[in-house]
């Protein structure tokens, strides 16, 4: 049995910054330290960006409504 430390991690596909404008760079290379910290693919990021929109959508209809 391997030990933690000894284990290699799923290769975690980033997305690729290069010719993109500044602002998009921007939030590419911070997408991408995410993915990284939390080893993370783009479908489970996706759910959490969806899940996020329907929590923001339901708190902001809730306060106005």
């Amino acid at each position: 049995m391997a030990k933690l430390g000894q284990v290699s991690l799923k290769r975690i596909h980033q997305f690729g910054t290069e010719g993109d404008p500044a602002l998009i760079r921007w939030h590419k290379t911070a997408l991408n330290a995410l993915m990284r910290r939390f080893q993370l693919g783009t479908y489970p990021l996706l759910w959490i960006s969806f899940a996020k929109g329907v929590a923001v959508t339901l708190a902001v209809q809730r306060l106005l409504g």
